[in-house]
């Protein structure tokens, strides 16, 4: 909020800064004649401040504006004033509902008056695109089933009659559908990742899956490392999240692992941790943690880009969406982890922590 400053003086510093402000600003004198204008306020009057300076603002405003009554009351009951949602509106200016605070400017009996967009408003607009959104979903939703209850039929039809070694890719078939029709449901009750269903998981079955899934799609020429930890136990986590999160992890890894001659090698490692600091109601606290962690053996993350992997959108593969790594960091946030990346020259390893209690029979 902008209060006490004298605004008259265009040549002043407090004149430069107003000007940079991202909101509308305007000075009136004691009489209500315009003695300022920011170039914010020049877009929201449709005026420019050659025009607007020295002119009433009854000459901008109909004599009816609330704004005008606003200006009054605040005259009358002095100090600052705030109100939200004043329309302002004129033959030159398009409707608008903004939140209008008014503070004194000086001795002399002025005003300095700061605009915002509604607070009211913003929620409308908010809603609307919320709606919008979840219109757009449920119509994916829709196009989405169809195939794919046909592709998961499809399949069923086919395992009636399929040799014994054609059967473990027909079930991978039905499995993944199966999968898929769980996140579109979820995704068309506008359900995201930030809310997970979590029950107790065998983590090395979810691995597995993600392997297969590998193995008969984008990483057939890829060779898969496993280096399991045992004796780790079952863990609360959503099942469906932990898959999304796997994959995505080994399909970046085999994406940069792919480049150049060499024989693509992933290596697929759990076990215990100690020592973590995972957030809990009362404080951080000492856990311990199951780590799951994926290497490639590509040529790591470029030093200019660590930074950045986790945002959504970033990307440094020719036609890649940036999705995927975003997608997993989001994923470990809402089950209270962490996803580290672990770079070097000689490829990346980006392991996902997990909290796990010590007296869970964890091996350490």
């Amino acid at each position: 909020m902008i209060t006490a400053v004298h605004v008259q003086d265009a040549g002043s510093v407090a004149t430069r800064v107003l000007d940079a402000m991202p909101f509308a600003v305007m000075g009136l004198s004691r009489r209500d004649t315009v003695t300022f204008v920011n170039p914010a306020a020049e877009t929201m009057l449709a005026r420019s401040a050659p025009l607007l300076r020295g002119r009433p603002l009854t000459d901008i405003l109909p004599e009816d504006a609330p704004l005008l009554d606003f200006i009054h009351r605040a005259r009358r009951e002095g100090g600052v004033m705030s109100a939200r949602s004043i329309r302002l509106a004129s033959p030159h200016i398009a409707p608008v509902d903004l939140d209008v605070s008014a503070s004194p400017d000086g001795e002399d009996g002025g005003l300095v008056l700061t605009f915002n967009a509604s607070l009211r408003a913003s929620q409308e607009e908010t809603n609307a695109e919320v709606t919008a959104f979840a219109q757009i979903a449920r119509m994916l939703g829709h196009e989405v089933k169809n195939p794919l209850a046909g592709i998961v039929g499809a399949a069923q039809l086919l395992a009636r009659q399929a040799r014994d070694e054609q059967q473990p890719l027909l079930s991978l078939i039905r499995e993944e559908g199966a999968r898929i029709q769980r996140i579109v449901d979820r995704f068309v009750a506008f359900e995201t990742f930030f809310s997970p269903r979590a029950r107790i998981t065998n983590v090395h079955i979810v691995l597995d899956s993600v392997i297969d899934l590998a193995k008969a799609s984008f990483g057939a020429n890829a060779r898969f490392d496993l280096q399991y930890d045992p004796s780790l136990p079952e863990i609360e986590v959503d099942p469906d999240h932990l898959h999304e999160a796997a994959l995505n992890l080994v399909k970046n890894a085999i994406e940069a692992a792919s480049v150049g001659s060499r024989q693509t090698r992933i290596s697929i490692a759990t076990r215990y941790r100690a020592g973590f600091r995972f957030a809990g109601r009362d404080g951080p606290r000492a856990r311990g943690a199951l780590e799951i962690s994926v290497t490639d053996n590509g040529t790591g993350v470029p030093e200019a880009s660590v930074a950045r992997v986790f945002e959504p959108f970033f990307t440094t593969k020719a036609g890649g969406a940036g999705i995927g790594l975003a997608v997993v960091a989001e994923i470990m946030s809402a089950h209270g982890g962490f996803v580290i990346l672990d770079n070097s020259a000689t490829g990346a390893t980006l392991r996902l922590l997990f909290p796990i209690a010590r007296n869970k029979g964890a091996a350490k």
